[in-house]
């Protein structure tokens, strides 16, 4: 009787102890893969949301391919208007910053207070300024986010008939319209609309243009010839078919898209379809969508592949890739056959370019990936074997070739011997000589515009290089003004901060000792940094409560041109101290003084004014205070 007491309370126990179990597995809420309605970078992404009753995990995967990566200690959740603060992460603990793996990403578990477990949507803000990585409208519901597509465009039925504009020169304007459906402000998307005319000022690819909080931005370039250009939007890119004095209409499912850009539902069906177009193009356009990864001999592991590589082996690799792409456009079914035409023509001319480029190709290789100790390629070749292929190739005889848009590239002696005999390549040639000022924000002399004058032919190529430095005089002027503003506003109105104005000419050697002259017998920090550089602003925030404690420290931040004028005025807002603002030659003239090739950067003065350390990328907040606390003394 009494061991089946026993038995019996065992069993009650065992049953207790199962409920208990199954409770407490209840209790805990799994979504995996959640869809999301924005975000403001291409590095983060939500794999994974456990809502438990004390703590929400978040599983996230941080790409970024070397250098180091961290979570800001302020980063939070807000869910129906409430805050839930980060707790930690075993992988990335606060305040330290973790090397990335050869895999290419950092996966970790970040931790937060508990929301309730009917929490249908939340934001995850890794800084409150949106200075961070930040991802907006988690949803936990199941349902992917949709924006609400015009009829007409659903109902739309590309004419494969169409036809490819002519090649014939035809300066004007080329105007693209944009509408982003799904599209808030607070989203902070960023857009490029990229449209080259072989003399376009370089862009880069941070200085977005501007868009509505209506969702929309319109966009006008120059243009002579019919070209392949590019919308981009966070990391994805859009081709299209730019046509002078024509207009390109384009709508996007913003939603659509945001997942599309990430590795997690990139190779989901239901995200394939996010772009319409509209115009008299709109069969090619929809048509290039389908091919665009096929454009480019240019792959993701290409550099990887060629190191190490003879000029031949070079070559017969460059030739299969080649072979199978243009394999791959040929048996596409989806197109039409102005696009493929198109298609092929780009294919081919990135074919030439790459075999013309592979001494540069091959030698830089080992730099671009960071792999050491490969072996330097003889590059002796017997030129005529060696691009024998080539002859094969009909668009380097044919005026398709000018759909290429670095057609600009073949103006070498070395295209003569490939290519039909083009004028217009002899005018490119002296008008890309002529533009590469634009490259550092210079108009064209009063000198050089008289040889543009009495050596380029064309009439219509010397008014491309004309309109063009017309449009940069132009914006100089504004982005002038600008500065202007963003100086007496900052020096005047400002408690905590200030703006020294550094003269353009000013050589690099004297650039430093003016700054810090000023703030002898005080520690100073220096930051480089720009306004497209996530990491520098990430770490920009963990430093903050630093800054709070040593006030005594003079913080100067050094920015250059390639941060766009207003950007970087919004953005100096939030960062108390003092500013710098360079010119591209003067930033790269200081980083080969002190040899540094990256930012962030970081210099420590002293009170004698001597740099006593000095660190590339964010050394940690108590390396930094150390560093400092020794300047001072």
């Amino acid at each position: 009787m009494v061991q089946h007491k026993i038995i019996k309370r065992l069993e009650t126990i065992v049953v207790f102890l199962m409920l208990l179990v199954a409770t407490t597995a209840q209790a805990k809420r799994v979504v995996e893969r959640p869809y999301f309605l924005g975000s403001n970078n291409h590095k983060l992404e939500i794999e994974r949301v456990t809502l438990d009753k004390k703590a929400t995990f978040l599983d996230v995967k941080i790409y970024q391919a070397s250098g180091e990566v961290g979570i800001d200690s302020h980063a939070s959740i807000m869910a129906n208007g409430v805050k839930y603060d980060y707790i930690g992460s075993k992988q990335l603990p606060k305040g330290v910053f973790v090397k990335v793996p050869e895999c290419g990403y950092v996966a970790a578990t970040l931790r937060f207070k508990p929301m309730p477990e009917t929490t249908t949507e939340f934001d995850f803000r890794e800084i409150a300024d949106n200075s961070g990585w930040n991802i907006y409208g988690v949803r936990l519901d199941g349902k992917r986010p949709q924006a609400d597509i015009p009829q007409h465009l659903l109902q739309q039925a590309p004419d494969k008939n169409s036809k490819l504009p002519a090649t014939d020169l035809n300066l004007g304007k080329t105007v693209v319209a944009v509408r982003l459906l799904g599209y808030k402000p607070e989203y902070k998307t960023t857009l490029d609309i990229i449209v080259d005319n072989w003399f376009s000022p370089q862009r880069m690819p941070f200085a977005h243009d501007s868009i509505g909080v209506d969702g929309t931005c319109r966009v006008s370039a120059n243009a002579i010839l019919p070209t392949v250009a590019t919308i981009r939007i966070n990391r994805m890119e859009i081709p299209f078919l730019a046509v002078p004095n024509d207009t390109t209409t384009v709508t996007i499912d913003l939603p659509t898209l945001t997942l599309a850009a990430t590795h997690l539902f990139a190779n989901d069906s239901e995200v394939k379809k996010f772009v319409w177009f509209e115009g008299k193009h709109a069969a090619v356009d929809t048509g290039l969508q389908s091919v665009k990864t096929m454009l480019d001999v240019y792959g993701d592991t290409f550099f990887d592949d060629i190191c190490g590589m003879t000029p031949l082996q070079y070559r017969d690799y460059v030739q299969q890739i080649y072979e199978r792409l243009s394999a791959a456009i040929n048996s596409n079914a989806a197109i039409g056959s102005a696009t493929r035409t198109l298609a092929q023509n780009i294919l081919s001319m990135n074919y030439a370019s790459a075999l013309f480029g592979f001494k540069n190709n091959i030698s830089m290789a080992p730099m671009i990936t960071g792999k050491r100790g490969v072996p330097r390629a003889d590059m002796r070749i017997d030129t005529l074997s060696y691009f024998k292929p080539l002859e094969q190739l009909s668009v380097l005889r044919s005026k398709d070739q000018r759909y290429y848009h670095y057609l600009s590239d073949f103006t070498s002696a070395l295209r003569h011997q490939y290519m039909s005999a083009d004028p217009l390549l002899d005018d490119i040639a002296i008008g890309k000589r002529l533009s590469r000022s634009f490259n550092r924000k210079c108009p064209l002399t009063e000198q050089q515009i008289a040889v543009a004058h009495d050596s380029i032919a064309n009439d219509m190529v010397r008014e491309l290089i004309l309109a063009n430095n017309d449009d940069l005089k132009s914006q100089l002027s504004a982005a002038n003004k600008k500065m202007e503003e963003i100086k007496k506003t900052a020096n005047i109105s400002s408690l905590y901060l200030s703006i020294i104005d550094i003269d353009p000419k000013m050589s690099a050697q004297q650039i430093l000792p003016t700054i810090t002259d000023k703030y002898k017998g005080k520690a100073v920090l220096i930051d480089f940094w720009n306004t497209w550089c996530v990491p520098c602003r990430a770490a920009m925030s963990a430093i903050r409560p630093l800054k709070e404690q040593l006030h005594d420290v003079v913080y100067v931040y050094i920015a250059d041109a390639s941060s766009p004028v207003d950007k970087w005025g919004e953005m100096i807002k939030t960062i108390s101290g003092v500013h710098v603002r360079l010119t591209k030659e003067q930033a790269a003239a200081l980083a080969e003084i002190h040899k540094f090739s990256g930012i962030p950067t970081y210099f420590v003065v002293n009170k004698e004014g001597k740099i006593t350390y000095q660190k590339t990328s964010f050394p940690g907040v108590e390396t930094l205070r150390e560093q400092l606390v020794s300047a001072m003394r």
